[in-house]
């Protein structure tokens, strides 16, 4: 218990955040199985353990390396879970009546529990700022778009030497003369 005191004190406050509206889900859950047997919003359930998970493995071992931020990773499961007990919640209106005080409390603590969750991660999501993952299907592909804003820069470069063979041949005229002059002088001779 120590280990998981200290961990959380390691958490920042939006991760706490989602960190409670985890823990609340899964009270949501225990109340709906002693309310009726049966648990409201199992994907929550699933969703909120994987989120303690995740942020429990960032600062018990950093030297983990993730395929993307873990500020990603919450804000996608958060997102997934919210949307799920949004849903439930809309599914469960026409009950409400039949639900009674524990069902109702069980459906409420997974809803306020995963907007909890889904705010937190999005407050992490927006302070961190992580760059989104490539989701192309090879890691080779982001090699040719680097290359490719140097090719493109050529063709515009080409257009720019264009313009200068002008007045090069306006230049051509009295070689004695410097180029900014020889431009006047031949728009004298013209």
């Amino acid at each position: 218990m120590a280990q998981v005191q200290e961990i959380w004190n390691k958490f920042n406050p939006r991760e706490r955040l989602t960190g409670i509206g985890a823990l609340v889900i899964v009270l949501g859950w225990i109340v709906g199985l002693t309310a009726r047997g049966l648990g409201i919003g199992s994907l929550g359930l699933l969703g909120a353990v994987a989120v303690l998970v995740v942020l429990y493995l960032k600062y018990a071992n950093p030297d983990i390396k993730w395929p993307i931020h873990v500020s990603l990773i919450t804000l996608a499961i958060s997102a997934v879970v919210a949307i799920a007990a949004v849903l439930t919640l809309l599914d469960w209106f026409a009950y409400l009546g039949v639900l009674g005080i524990s069902g109702l409390l069980s459906l409420a603590l997974y809803v306020i529990g995963a907007l909890l969750m889904v705010w937190g991660a999005w407050q992490e999501y927006q302070v961190e700022k992580p760059a989104l993952p490539n989701l192309s299907a090879s890691s080779a592909s982001t090699a040719p778009p680097a290359a490719t804003p140097p090719a493109a820069s050529t063709p515009s470069a080409a257009p720019a030497e264009t313009p200068p063979p002008a007045p090069a041949a306006a230049a051509e005229a009295p070689p004695s003369e410097p180029p900014s002059s020889s431009s006047s002088s031949s728009g004298d001779t013209t």
